[in-house]
C-alpha cells in the first residue's frame, strides 16, 4: 500500500512554518509603528509669526509649537536684490539702512540652535516705552512719536513679498524640515 504525500508530520511541520511567516509579518509591522510612534513623539513643528503687527508692541518671532526640540541646520534670506543672507536681522539692518533710528532687540539663529518644544523666540522686537523704562534706556519724545512708525516699517521689512525666509530644522532622530515665511507649513526634506 502507498503512502500519501501528505501525512501528519508534514501537515504540523507546514502550519508551523506559516504561523513563523505570519509571526515575522506582524513583528515587522509592529515594529515600523514603533518607530512611527516614536519619530512623533519627538516632533518638532516650527512656525514663523507676526506678533501684534500695527502697534508700539510688535514681534517677529519663531514658535516650536511641536513635542520635540529642533536643531537649526540653515538659516538663509533670499532678498529681493538677489543677496542671500544667513540670519534675518543682517537682512533687516541691510535693508533698513542708516537713516532709520528704530530701536529694537533681537535673536539670532545660528546652525546648530537649540528650539526647545514649547519655545518662543522673538526674532526682532521693537523696544516700547516700558522695556526702555525697565532697561534703563532714556525715552525721548521723538522715541514713542516714531515707535508706531518703527512697527509698520519693521513688518514691511520682514513680510516683503518678494523677500524668502528658509529655515531648515532637524529633530533628534534626524529627519529634517523647511518652512519659510510664505508658508509655516513645514516640508519633510529627504
Amino acid at each position: 500500500m502507498k503512502k500519501g504525500f501528505w501525512n501528519i508530520e508534514k501537515i504540523i511541520g507546514l502550519t508551523a512554518l506559516i504561523v513563523s511567516l505570519l509571526t515575522l509579518v506582524v513583528f515587522v509591522y509592529q515594529t515600523n509603528l514603533l518607530r512611527k510612534q516614536q519619530y512623533m513623539s519627538a516632533y518638532p513643528h516650527l512656525g514663523l509669526m507676526n506678533e501684534k503687527s500695527g502697534t508700539l508692541q510688535y514681534s517677529f518671532s519663531l514658535s516650536n509649537h511641536g513635542v520635540g526640540p529642533a536643531f537649526i541646520e540653515s538659516v538663509k534670506v533670499f532678498a529681493p536684490n538677489d543677496m542671500i543672507y544667513d540670519d534675518i536681522i543682517h537682512y533687516v539692518e541691510t535693508t533698513m539702512g542708516k537713516q532709520d533710528s528704530i530701536n529694537y532687540v533681537y535673536s539670532n539663529l545660528w546652525v546648530g540652535r537649540l528650539i526647545p518644544a514649547n519655545e518662543k523666540i522673538n526674532l526682532i522686537q521693537l523696544l516700547d516705552k516700558t522695556m526702555i523704562k525697565d532697561w534703563g534706556f532714556v525715552a525721548t519724545e521723538n522715541t514713542a512719536k516714531n515707535a508706531l512708525y518703527a512697527a509698520n516699517k519693521l513688518y514691511q521689512i520682514l513680510n516683503d513679498k518678494e523677500m524668502d525666509i528658509e529655515i531648515i530644522y532637524s529633530s533628534v532622530y534626524g529627519e529634517k524640515w523647511s518652512i519659510g515665511n510664505h508658508s509655516n507649513i513645514p516640508k519633510k526634506i529627504e
